[in-house]
Formats: C-alpha cells, structure tokens, sequence
C-alpha cells in the first residue's frame, strides 16, 4: 500500500511540473483584448500588471473600428484575471459618451494611452491616461495648462465660445466640490447657473443639460465639458487624467487631473508613457513613478511624475537629456537595479534603446544613452520589467520591443543578466514574431511565468505567457516557439554594415 501511494504521489508531482512547464500539456490562456471584446473591433496600447494578490490587471485603448490616435472616439477599457490565464472580468473606467460607441468621429473626446501601477502598501491601484477635449490630440493640442490662478488656487477654466483653442476665451473656472457638485464661476467670482459633478458633467439651475451624440440618430447625451457641444468647455490642450481603485479594478474613483500640479505653461503635449509606472522606496517612504514626456520646444523629452503621499500630491522630476544620436526620448518604462539605482529605457530616434539611470528615486536622470546590445526600431514603444528570477548568482530583468530597425516589426523579449556595474549582460533573445509587432508590456506572473500583451497586427493586442528555464532559456508556455531566421537581402546587409561602421564612429567620438 505504501508502494502505491509513492508510486501516486509522484505522479502527481510529475504531473505537476509538467503543468507548469507547458511542456507536455496544454495549459489555458484566454485573451483579454482579442477584436470583438466589449463590442469593439479595434484595440492598442497594452499595458499589464501582477497586483499584490497574484491577480493580473491589463488596461487598453478601446479604439472600436478604427486604429488612429487622438484626436478620436477613444476610451480606456481595464480587464481583471485572477491568475493571469483565464477568466478576465472588464471595466470601461474612461469614457466619454459624446461620440457613439464604434463610430469614427475627430470632434470625439477621448482618452489615450494607459499606464498603471500599485501601490505596495496600501494596494491601491493608479491608472493614468492622456485626456483630450473634442478635436484634441498630440498634433492639435495648444500651449498652456487650461488651468487659471484664482486667489492662490489653480482652477479648471472654461468658455463658452465656440474657440476653444485661445486661452483669451476662457472666463470661467470651476470652483471646490461640495456634495459631489462644484459650481462654475466667472472670473470675477460670480456664481454662473452651471454646475458640474465629478466626471464633468454639466447641470444649468441644477438640471442635466443635454446635447446631440456625434455619430447616432439623434440620440441625447449629458453634456461635459470635454465636448465641443457643450455650453462650457476646457482648454483644447493636453491634461493628465487619473483614477485609482482600491478594489483590484473592480471599481474606480472619481477623475483627478494632474496638470495642474505637473504642466508648465510652455507645454502643449505633456503625456503619458504607456505601459507601467514603478514604485519604489527613498527615506524610508514609498514612492509612486510614472514617465511622462512633452514636445516643448519642438523635440520630444521623458522626465517622471512622482508622489510621496499615495497619490493625493505629485510632482515632477528634472528633464532628462541625451545623446545627439539618439534624438529624443519619449515613451519610457523603469526597471531598478540591486543597489538602488533606477534605470530608464526609452524610446528615441535612433536603431538601438537608449538608457539613463536615477540614484535619487526618479527625479532626476543621467544622460541618456544607447545600449549597442539592444538593436531595436527606435520609434517604438518598448517595455521593461524587473523579476523574481536568478540566474547564475544574478539579478534577471527583461525587455520587449520591435527588433526590426526599418519599421515596426520582428517582436522580441531579451533576458540581461545585472552583473557589477549595472552592467546588463543580455544573454537571451526570444523571438516573437516575424511580422508586424508595435506596443507591447510584460509582467512576472504570481506563478513566475512571464505574461506579455503586445501588438501583432494594426490595432490587435495579442496575450502570451511563457516559461523562464534556471539558465535563462525563455518558451511558450505550450511550446508554440516560431522558428526564426534572418535572411536579409543584399542590399539589408549592406545597410546594415553600412550602419555597423556608422555606429562604430559614433562610439568612437561620443555621441551615444
């Protein structure tokens, strides 16, 4: 009997580990953004996070039946996995219902791209997107905050012109919220007949105020003051939106916008990286992350938001500078190095990601350079990530990105090694795909697994989870691991030898 229980023991063991290697059996991963989900056809801009309970949350643009960025009918769709495979539950935390859902309309307010993150003290979850009144996006957005400063306090400020580009227009202010309901005041500190309530939603001598949805047959819609057709509207510029939820994402807050605190008045874009914040600890205190860049100044620069207190105050880190090669730095992810040093990859101009590193919890940033050993498109999102794992003595972190230099293609995920120095030794490459591959985000999953979202086609975010061996070697979870060569053409390779000795000179005389 004691044979038989050993011999049954062991089968299960062995059955065990067979599970979770995904070697010889297939293990379930259900896709939380595939078209059709929620109605909409159309999605980018991953981002994805392992929360404090093993659960696993993933944020997105719900582009309906479109691929375009802002201005747009854009809205910010959250899904909720207990263990990162199967099961998501869905939240819409961000929509504005101007515009008809899958329906394509540049007068839309929207909301584009997501970042989030959690606090590992109290839980709670931030989830911060670029919010953009009707006709707004990177390309249209105006100089300046949209904020006015009333006896000491900066204020919303609004118009009732039709020109919402001309910060002149805007003799209005929204004033404290009480009971859930702020009134709007002339710049004289009259009390207008308007008021709003937390989403901005407008009410004249206490009514609902309606106003035609762009895209329907005639339906009416409550008036915000992110709509163009609305009686008072906000500042056509760039503001920093963000909700918290302190129920795993099954609920969430109130909008806080953030460009008050964070917004010079020279800034007309100031956004979000999309993908994932960081927290980290200084003095003793935690501190919340994101990166953030604007195009002040005609080039596009990462610098970070932060806050000390859970998110109630933020403030804003010094701008980061780079090398001439690399161009810019925009899109940015931060992984943190074993002795306390932060470092930053971002996205740039140039064929390889560039870095630069924090020894003082975020606000400020070395010179940012190019890391030769990572070749990679340069305009493209990419995401970076700390793990639990070791190998050879060492701290593994990852990173995925588009490894084509010439266009948004051929999806990797590099393993590095942090040896003495901070030095990275990427020793891994795996490969994703051959073709199309644009945003991506990667998380260590509860189980140690490594789940990522990432884009395989226009507007379609694809999920993946895949094993780490003790050596470094990464797998599909199911052993789905494509066949990848390089067989460039003559006329690639000599490009690319081309830009080998370009690179070479570029080392030689500093500039990356």
């Amino acid at each position: 009997m004691k044979k038989v229980l050993s011999i049954l023991v062991c089968a299960a063991m062995l059955l065990s580990v067979l599970c979770v290697s995904g070697f010889a059996a297939d293990i379930k991963v259900e896709q939380p953004f595939d078209a059709g989900v929620l109605g909409c056809e159309r999605l980018r801009i991953p981002a994805l996070l392992t929360l404090n309970d093993g659960s696993v949350l993933a944020a997105a643009d719900l582009r309906y039946n479109h691929g375009s960025d802002s201005p747009q009918n854009i809205d910010t769709v959250v899904a909720v996995s207990k263990d990162g495979y199967t099961g998501w539950e869905y939240t819409v935390p961000n929509h504005f219902d101007d515009c008809a859902d899958g329906t394509t309309d540049k007068n839309s307010a929207s909301f584009i791209d997501p970042a989030v993150i959690q606090s590992k003290t109290t839980g709670r979850i931030f989830l911060v997107t670029d919010a953009f009144p009707s006709g707004g996006g990177y390309p249209t957005a105006k100089t300046g905050t949209g904020f006015v400063t009333v006896d000491g306090v900066k204020r919303l400020a609004l118009t009732d012109s039709d020109n919402i580009a001309s910060f002149k227009n805007f003799n209005f202010y929204i004033a404290d919220y009480e009971n859930g309901f702020a009134p709007v005041m002339t710049l004289s500190g009259e009390k207008t007949a308007y008021t709003v309530d937390a989403e901005y939603r407008l009410y004249k001598n206490g009514e609902a105020i309606y106003c035609d949805q762009l895209g329907s047959d005639g339906t009416k819609v409550q008036q915000t003051v992110f709509s163009t057709n609305a009686d008072l509207t906000v500042y056509l510029t760039c503001y920093l939106w963000m909700r918290y939820s302190d129920d795993n994402g099954k609920t969430w807050s109130a909008p806080v916008i953030l460009s008050e605190q964070i917004k010079n008045d020279k800034e007309s874009f100031l956004g979000i990286c999309p993908g994932r914040g960081f927290v980290t600890e200084v003095d003793g205190k935690e501190r919340i992350l994101f990166a953030v860049y604007d195009n002040c100044g005609g080039k596009e620069n990462v610098s970070t938001i932060y806050s000390d207190d859970n998110g109630v105050t933020w403030k804003r880190g010094t701008e980061t500078e780079c090398k001439c090669a690399i161009g810019k730095t925009s899109e940015s992810q931060i992984v943190a190095l074993p002795d306390g040093t932060l470092r930053m990859f971002a996205r740039n101009a140039y064929d390889f990601v560039a870095y630069a590193d924090s020894r003082d919890g975020g606000v400020s940033w070395t010179t940012f350079q190019a890391d030769l050993d990572l070749k990679a498109n340069g305009n493209c999102m990419l995401s970076f990530i700390n793990t639990s794992k070791e190998t050879d003595g060492k701290k593994v972190v990852l990173g995925s990105f588009a490894s084509d230099t010439e266009s948004r293609a051929d999806g990797v995920i590099r393993l590095g090694l942090v040896g003495e120095n901070n030095d990275i030794d990427w020793i891994t490459t795996y490969h994703i795909n051959k073709g199309f591959f644009a945003y991506s985000c990667l998380t260590e999953l509860s189980d140690g697994n490594i789940g990522i979202l990432y884009e395989d086609e226009a507007a379609h975010i694809s999920y993946m989870v895949l094993t780490v061996s003790d050596s470094g070697e990464l797998s599909e979870l199911n052993g789905n691991n494509i066949d990848y060569q390089y067989n460039p053409d003559f006329w690639r390779k000599l490009l690319d030898a081309i830009k080998e000795i370009i690179v070479k000179l570029q080392v030689l005389f500093d500039v990356i």
